[in-house]
């Protein structure tokens, strides 16, 4: 989502999706928050005293309790580690490392995810969401222009196949191994983003590859299918055979 640089038709769209179907868990992949003015980019300009990032963490809070309330209070509801977001805690270890003990800084405790009308499980390294499936956020390894190819080369390197996004694309890519007729098959999938591209002012002419969207996994007698969902412009999007809007 990149907060607060969400589009604000795709979520909406979401949300209702979410509220109407009520899955079993709500997987997200990272980047919820943008935290822009604290970048590296951002460092000795003008940008790092926007003053903006206690305003944006209260904006996201309350958009993660309508994602709570859509799903349902007793439902998971678990959010992977990522570069974004993780740019709170790596500032004050870097420029005020002596702060960097304070449980209220860390990311779960700042952002709410303990709080009850939030409750949020936070993912500080690679975990499994279901047997053989990470859930991750695709920095931690190798990025790969091609869509869905950063997914697949992290379940190469893990043995595991993958959900990530960080690449703002959407893809899924299988590869498969063995011999004598007993295949391994893994997959990568890239979810995509809810962001809205004109406000994203780090991206020159407001060009990019990515691709608005998320991503629906099936599970019935151990066997995972993973589907992706895209945006069309006025959030409205196809899933399960139905247009939703």
């Amino acid at each position: 989502m990149q907060y607060p640089y969400i589009k604000k038709q795709y979520v909406e769209s979401l949300l209702d999706y979410i509220d109407y179907v009520k899955p079993d868990k709500l997987l997200c992949v990272g980047d919820e928050l943008d935290a822009q003015t604290i970048s590296t980019y951002a460092r000795g300009t003008s940008l790092e005293f926007e003053g903006s990032l206690q305003k944006n963490i209260i904006g996201l809070k309350g958009l993660l309790k309508e994602f709570r309330s859509a799903i349902g209070r007793s439902k998971p509801f678990i959010m992977q580690r990522s570069n974004h977001t993780a740019r709170i805690e790596r500032y004050i270890s870097k420029f005020a490392p002596a702060f960097s003990v304070i449980d209220a800084i860390k990311i779960e405790n700042l952002l709410g995810y303990n709080d009850k009308d939030i409750n949020i499980t936070y993912n500080r390294s690679l975990k499994e969401f279901t047997k053989g499936w990470l859930l991750a956020h695709g920095d931690e390894n190798r990025l790969f222009s091609q869509a869905g190819a950063t997914a697949l080369n992290l379940a190469i390197k893990t043995n595991k196949s993958v959900i990530c996004s960080h690449t703002h694309r959407q893809g899924i890519l299988r590869q498969s191994y063995g011999f004598g007729g007993n295949q391994t098959t893994l997959t990568g999938v890239e979810v995509g983003h809810l962001c809205d591209i004109k406000r994203m002012s780090y991206l020159k002419e407001n060009i990019a590859n990515w691709s608005a969207g998320f991503g629906i996994v099936y599970e019935q007698d151990g066997q995972v299918k993973p589907e992706l969902v895209s945006f069309n412009k006025d959030g409205s999007f196809i899933a399960e055979g139905e247009l939703w809007r």
